[in-house]
């Protein structure tokens, strides 16, 4: 019983761990799957912007990053978090008429916004059905109102929970005239590493800009950061305490056992054997406890999308590595966790273990 106790406890610990990891590297994908479906290979930032959102960089600085030698297309966007119908915080992005994005787009229904149409807005498919809204309705953004033109029909969960305004209109309303958040740019296809170096130095060289691969996107961000840090500190955490308390459901097997240890010992079972299953036992529960962890921490990270807020932008994507390397550390640790019990046992002496009750 108290073997099974302990490893339901080991199991909460790393079904903890492992529902963390799963948010942090939900929220990485989120944003990697959104920026690569819209169509980018790098983006451009703000140098030594703590986060993706506080970074301005000068909306002009879209034409002359065009005018690089192996650049394709730079488009500026403006993201922000703003009140939506004065009742929950939506991801607005901003974008010029002239982007290729609003080309691209997959239209649902509707219509992309016509070059100099103000006020007009198209919802992802996500965030119309969780609005309640549809093409010809009013929205609200910061308090301004808005006319929805159409819906798209992207598949990553951040795009369809996003809404897409005029990059102009999105820059009055939220007080930054003449400023982006980032700029995407699409190289040219016969484009090789060594061009891709070139392309990057020459846009950093032209201001206080840094370029970085979409797929790393928020790799830098603060925000991202304090995230990885409290997972990587629960996550240890979580495997210290599966440790002792293996450790201690062992000491108490081993002080509860003495006689049979001492019998053991008697009749032949020489110190490797003994420690050997005491430190198979103590696998052994790390390893029931971990199948538990896995199963608790598959069916938390699910219920993300129950989340209000981050069940919107996070689609839940296991990973081999991360249902692997936590439960693996964790069966380690509580074996070692159980060396200790393990010499206890073989310090005992027979003649006086066979005499204790």
């Amino acid at each position: 019983m108290r073997s099974i106790i302990v490893s339901l406890s080991v199991g909460l610990a790393i079904g903890s761990a492992l529902a963390l990891i799963a948010l942090a590297d939900s929220a990485e994908h989120g944003a990697r799957e959104g920026t690569v479906e819209r169509g980018a290979d790098f983006a451009v930032f703000q140098r030594d912007a703590p986060d993706i959102f506080s970074g301005f960089i000068p909306e002009h600085i879209a034409a002359r990053i065009a005018e690089v030698p192996g650049v394709a297309a730079a488009a500026n966007e403006l993201l922000s978090f703003a009140p939506v119908d004065q009742t929950v915080q939506r991801l607005i992005l901003g974008w010029p008429p002239e982007s290729h994005f609003w080309r691209d787009m997959p239209i649902l229904s509707g219509r992309a916004p016509k070059p100099g149409e103000r006020r007009a807005a198209i919802l992802g498919a996500g965030a119309a059905e969780s609005l309640g809204k549809a093409v010809g309705d009013d929205l609200d953004i910061m308090d301004e109102h808005f006319t929805i033109v159409g819906i798209a029909d992207y598949q990553s969960a951040l795009n369809r929970s996003a809404i897409f305004v005029h990059l102009a209109d999105l820059q009055e309303i939220g007080f930054k005239e003449g400023q982006v958040t980032v700029v995407y740019i699409e190289l040219a296809r016969d484009a090789d590493h060594a061009d891709t170096d070139r392309i990057k130095a020459e846009i950093e060289a032209l201001g206080r800009l840094v370029v970085t691969p979409t797929d790393q996107l928020i790799a830098n961000d603060r925000n991202f950061a304090i995230l990885q840090a409290i997972t990587s500190a629960v996550t240890l955490i979580a495997l210290i305490v599966s440790a002792l308390s293996i450790l201690n459901a062992l000491l108490m097997a081993v002080q509860e056992r003495t006689r049979e240890i001492g019998v053991m010992m008697a009749i032949g079972w020489d110190k490797p054997h003994i420690v050997v299953s005491i430190v198979v036992e103590g696998a052994v529960i790390g390893i029931a406890g971990s199948a538990i962890g896995i199963v608790l921490g598959y069916a938390a990270s699910f219920l993300f999308s129950s989340v209000p807020t981050i069940g919107d932008y996070l689609s839940f994507t296991p990973t081999v590595g991360m249902m692997v390397w936590t439960p693996f550390w964790a069966v380690v640790l509580c074996a070692l966790g159980s060396l200790y019990p393990a010499w206890r046992a073989t310090s005992l002496v027979p003649a006086e273990a066979i005499r204790k009750i």
